[in-house]
């Protein structure tokens, strides 16, 4: 017989609340506790009281509900095969413990007439769990560098420069007077030197510092967009179905 620490190994979601449906598909109730050699399964509005299925009788664990390896009337038969041998002994008076099993059994019988009606539909509930992916963002450093350097380009400016410079002015004057006296340089070729001075302009080159760059490194925060799909699980309920029980000949 497999134990509880044999049958986790291979199903380890098995857990206190998930429901239990037989080989055929029918609904059996949940798990109400998980023993050392078998899992009790609480009474509902099917059964009048909870029955244990040892591990060996699981067949199977998915995410939210176990499977039997029995069929429902396999269970309806047993029920009331313990539920005859109950009376039986509570009739005859063989001891007080199966006289006490009687009654626990009787009073299980009119609590499952309350799990009949709305209250006992109310009390049983079936957890589904939802999942969904959520974007995650990670940030990773990512180095560049910046190359600064002087280039030296070539402009030609223009300066305007004032200089002083020595022009001839001839003046024409009319005389008053008749000059009688003619020496012996009239009427003779001759040339007057007058030197005439002006200033010229010599264009030198010096360096000066005209504005002086700094540079540093500052940070700034800003925001960038990313997107991504995501899956999400969604409950959809379908509409009841009638079910169609197996006729015994």
């Amino acid at each position: 017989m497999l134990t509880k620490e044999e049958f986790t190994r291979t199903h380890p979601n098995l857990r206190v609340g998930m429901m239990a449906y037989s080989i055929d598909g029918e609904k059996l109730g949940t798990v109400e506790s998980i023993g050392e050699d078998s899992v009790m399964i609480e009474r509902g509005w099917l059964f009048h009281h909870g029955f244990a299925i040892p591990y060996d009788d699981i067949e199977d664990i998915r995410e939210d509900h176990l499977i039997v390896r029995q069929r429902r009337e396999d269970f309806e038969v047993e029920e009331k095969r313990e539920e005859e041998m109950g009376k039986e002994s509570w009739e005859t008076g063989e001891s007080d413990l199966t006289g006490r099993a009687s009654q626990m059994g009787e009073r299980a019988g009119e609590r499952a007439e309350e799990f009949g009606g709305d209250r006992g539909r109310e009390e049983e509930e079936a957890r589904i769990p939802l999942r969904e992916e959520e974007l995650e963002a990670e940030k990773r450093a990512k180095e560049s560098e910046v190359r600064i350097r002087k280039e030296v380009r070539t402009e030609t400016q223009h300066l305007e420069v004032p200089i002083e410079k020595e022009d001839v002015v001839v003046e024409r004057r009319p005389v008053d007077r008749t000059e009688t006296d003619v020496s012996g340089k009239a009427f003779q070729e001759e040339d007057i030197r007058i030197p005439l001075k002006e200033e010229e302009v010599e264009v030198s080159k010096r360096p000066v510092v005209k504005e002086e760059v700094s540079v540093r490194k500052e940070s700034r925060t800003e925001t960038e967009p990313v997107s991504g799909e995501v899956r999400k699980e969604e409950l959809k309920v379908e509409p009841p179905k009638p079910v169609q029980k197996n006729q015994k000949k």
